[in-house]
């Protein structure tokens, strides 16, 4: 019974493979992505541009197929890798958790085997991706975490974005409401940092500090955790414990844009892709402002890496490399970046008239770049195994802290147990 539902399971897997199409059936280079809502409609408008001008020029079709959430497009690719290579897609749009198992396969066509241009790539998002097999794809849909805060509630109390941790601890109980009852109504901030928001908490301590060694993975498949002997977590653990403190962090791990647009929180960490969303569902009720993200402390000079995703490919021609200089050229990216919310990757929109128009008309948006301009481009996100669970496990530990009463050196050691458990099961299975 086993042995069918496994193979049952691989059969619904390969049905949605060969529902996309395969490597370059004809001249269609097919796309398997994790676009949706906002960000769903602004990707097809971009495909649909291609198709109608290049594309029609050129002899190609792109063919783009939503396959669900990051993960499941990287479930999807390596179920279709494990039947056949030829029925994975061209490209697959894939974000930093796919990286660690994309750069030890052997299916996987780098952007210079393509002959891809990247001068024109920002060198922050070439970072991001860069690996010891040198650049695993190409940056498109680039994000920088940031503070989102209510710029109306925080301008009525004369208050500014803080800096540090320490100072959003000293300004959190005037941002902070409560009933007559004593419970509280408004809170100063809601959510429980996961590894992308440790990203910018532990990786910037320090100037720059990683959670594990070989450059958090870039420079070679991980193997020893860092965060634990170099004291990273405890410092971010320590400062944030204060917050939680005040009373008013509330520590929700979803529903946490909602609380935000409905006022119910001052302020949240979300990405900046999210940015037009929250916008639009905020509404009239405030203004958004956005914000570096705070600090753990004022020698965590280091900023914020990368987030958002890029394009992995798994075949080799022509189309496949005028598809992807198009999809980060500057007119597709300006697009894209004025639709969604996320960074240009294209460095030509720098000094570009109609993206610095936006800018100015949309001041919100300018903050990531400038966030990222000012990090240290070494600040990278973190490439593990069991991605999704060690993120969950990220707030679990956290939450202990903050709301069970374990000890931070108890929380770090758990935390690090498990991640040197990810850490050596991985090698036990794919390096020999």
């Amino acid at each position: 019974m086993r042995k069918t539902g496994i193979l049952l399971f691989m059969l619904l897997l390969i049905s949605a493979v060969y529902a996309g199409g395969s490597n370059e059936s004809g001249n269609t280079v097919t796309i398997w992505h994790s676009n949706s809502g906002a960000l769903g409609n602004a990707f097809d408008d971009i495909v649909a541009e291609f198709n109608a001008t290049i594309g029609q020029e050129k002899g190609i079709e792109i063919e783009a197929i939503y396959q669900g959430t990051a993960n499941d497009v990287l479930t999807k690719v390596k179920a279709a890798a494990a039947v056949s290579t030829s029925t994975l897609p061209d490209i697959a749009q894939l974000d930093a958790t796919a990286a660690l198992d994309m750069m030890n396969s052997d299916y996987l066509v780098l952007p210079s085997e393509i002959g891809v241009s990247t001068e024109d790539i920002m060198p922050s998002a070439i970072e991001s991706l860069m690996s010891e097999r040198g650049l695993l794809a190409v940056p498109f849909n680039a994000s920088s975490l940031l503070f989102y805060y209510n710029k109306t509630l925080f301008d009525s109390l004369g208050l500014t974005a803080p800096g540090t941790i320490d100072e959003f601890t000293e300004i959190a109980p005037l941002l902070g409401e409560k009933d007559g009852s004593g419970n509280v109504t408004r809170y100063a901030f809601a959510g429980v940092p996961a590894t992308y928001e440790l990203g910018a908490f532990i990786g910037a301590q320090k100037g720059l500090s990683y959670f594990v060694n070989n450059e958090n993975g870039h420079a070679g498949t991980p193997s020893e955790v860092l965060f634990d002997k170099e004291g990273t977590f405890a410092s971010f653990l320590s400062h944030w414990k204060a917050l939680y403190d005040t009373g008013y962090l509330n520590n929700i791990t979803s529903g946490v844009s909602t609380e935000f647009a409905a006022g119910r929180t001052a302020s949240m960490l979300a990405s900046s892709s999210n940015l037009s969303t929250v916008i639009n569902t905020v509404g009239d009720r405030f203004e958004v402002g956005t914000a570096f993200v705070p600090k753990t402390d004022d020698e965590a000079t280091g900023g914020v890496n990368i987030g958002g995703g890029a394009l992995f490919s798994f075949s080799s021609s022509e189309s496949v490399r005028l598809v992807l200089e198009y999809l980060v050229s500057e007119e597709t990216q300006l697009e894209w970046a004025e639709k969604t919310g996320y960074m240009p990757v294209n460095t030509g929109l720098l000094d570009n008239p109609a993206y610095i128009a936006f800018l100015d008309s949309n001041p919100q948006f300018r903050v990531a770049m400038e966030q990222t301009e000012a990090s240290n481009p070494k600040v990278t996100g973190v490439w593990l195994p069991s991605a999704y669970q060690i993120y969950y496990s990220f707030q679990a530990e956290i939450r202990n802290v903050t709301e069970n009463g374990k000890s931070i050196d108890a929380a770090v050691a758990d935390m690090a147990a498990t991640v040197q458990k990810a850490l050596d099961d991985y090698a036990a299975q794919n390096i020999v």
